[in-house]
């Protein structure tokens, strides 16, 4: 697909244009002088993308995936289907929006672990298996002290 008939089917699917950039903490700053971006509407935010960069940033810092809504939809499995987690947004597009793109893998184990059924693009398998294990919880060991014949500490 050439990068024109890719924007014009991403412009499509998006919600609109907004200029900016991306700042240090992932978010989306606005800037009329900036770069064009595409910006998707999410159940919780509102994720950016630059075609001519492939960044991504969110508004808030909220949005696990771009298109999250897809996770939770029964029509995402039927048939046999797969929830289709994408590399790259310009993926996601090409695929017409069906799937995912993980923008905070920290949060992929609580959302997608009662997914029945998940296909993963190769580049991003390391990505995947690393952060699909159950977080564990922070442990403190309490020191046992000297304790006598009845279990009774002294």
């Amino acid at each position: 697909m050439t990068d024109d008939a890719l924007e014009k089917k991403a412009k499509l699917l998006s919600s609109g244009v907004a200029y900016g950039s991306r700042g240090r903490d992932g978010r989306f700053e606005p800037n009329r002088g900036g770069q064009e971006w595409l910006f998707f509407d999410e159940l919780h935010d509102v994720v950016y993308w630059c075609p001519q960069t492939g960044e991504v940033a969110t508004y808030e810092g909220r949005a696990f995936a771009l298109g999250e809504l897809a996770i939770g939809n029964a029509a995402t499995y039927a048939l046999e289907g797969r929830l289709h987690i994408h590399a790259t947004v310009g993926r996601w597009i090409i695929a017409g929006g069906r799937g995912i793109v993980v923008i905070d893998w920290r949060h992929a184990y609580d959302m997608l672990k009662d997914a029945p059924r998940i296909r993963v693009d190769e580049a991003i398998v390391p990505l995947y298996v690393h952060y699909m294990r159950p977080p564990k919880p922070e442990v403190w060991v309490r020191p046992e002290k000297h304790r006598g014949s009845n279990n009774a500490v002294r």
